[in-house]
């Protein structure tokens, strides 16, 4: 069968494969279901050079993909994470941003405790505002 793709035509044989029908496994609307398997796995050989945004690779099925040339303005990932900020000053700062949160619903709580007069809730929270140190 000859077909095209952006202009480029090609010749493609269409594989036969040897299917074997499996014993019946059930039923499903009143129709029964087979397992069918492949008699044998069909291996591919060849080799094809292909080309993705410009990167020429070769893949074999058997082989797996392996480039061809190195893009232009390709960098290793190591070259990549060093050129990135410290991943510890992005760490710190979310814990500032999360401690100013806890002290901001804290001083909340407090102050609605006080407001109602429950001297009990006013302890406690204290008592956690000592224990996270704010």
């Amino acid at each position: 069968m000859k077909l095209s793709y952006r202009g480029n035509t090609y010749e493609y044989s269409q594989p036969t494969l040897e299917v074997t029908e499996g014993e019946i496994l059930g039923r499903y609307r009143g129709a029964y279901w087979r397992c069918r398997t492949l008699a044998e796995l069909p291996i591919a050989t060849e080799s094809h050079v292909l080309q993705y945004r410009g990167v020429s690779y070769a893949s074999n099925p058997t082989m797996g993909i392996r480039p061809v040339e190195v893009a232009q303005g390709w960098r290793p990932r190591a070259v990549e994470r060093a050129m990135k900020p410290s991943v510890d000053a992005a760490s710190n700062e979310l814990a500032r941003i999360h401690r100013l949160n806890l002290q901001q619903r804290l001083e909340r709580r407090l102050q609605a405790a006080r407001e109602r007069g429950d001297t009990t809730l006013v302890n406690l929270l204290e008592a956690e505002r000592k224990t996270l140190a704010l």
